[in-house]
């Protein structure tokens, strides 16, 4: 099997107009970094657009790739509470996974993973500032 990830970089315009070109920057390799510590050495990941990631990676079964879904999102949960930038910094993404006996193109796995991804989309929390205890 084959896991296709498509991610997208939440906010990122937000954080470029009210922290800053180095805060965007910064939220770019973040994301960067997690991503690539989320699948080590098993597959290849890379950035595709302005706010936007994909990866690949063989994978055995469902329960890897929910695993996989885990540990992104908890990198960013972890980071969010244990850092003190005033913004969040989140993604959204779709997963899509190829069964062995199934062929595909990657614009074709990738498109998968972009529909499963809007859906997330579009069930996030849209406000990227932190409320800080006072």
């Amino acid at each position: 099997m084959l896991l296709a990830v498509y991610a997208d970089l939440n906010n990122l315009k937000i954080i470029n107009d009210r922290y800053g070109h180095e805060e965007r920057d910064f939220s770019i390799r973040l994301v960067g970094q997690f991503l690539q510590d989320s699948i080590g050495k098993r597959g290849v990941c890379g950035r595709i657009g302005g706010d936007e990631f994909a990866y690949l990676v063989p994978c055995s079964d469902e329960t890897m790739s929910r695993d996989l879904y885990r540990t992104l999102h908890s990198a960013f949960d972890i980071f969010n509470r244990t850092n003190e930038k005033a913004y969040n910094i989140t993604v959204s993404t779709g997963f899509y996974l190829l069964p062995k006996d199934m062929d595909s193109t990657l614009p074709e796995m990738l498109a998968h993973a972009d529909a499963m991804l809007y859906e997330e989309k579009q069930k996030r929390d849209k406000n990227v500032a932190k409320i800080l205890p006072k």
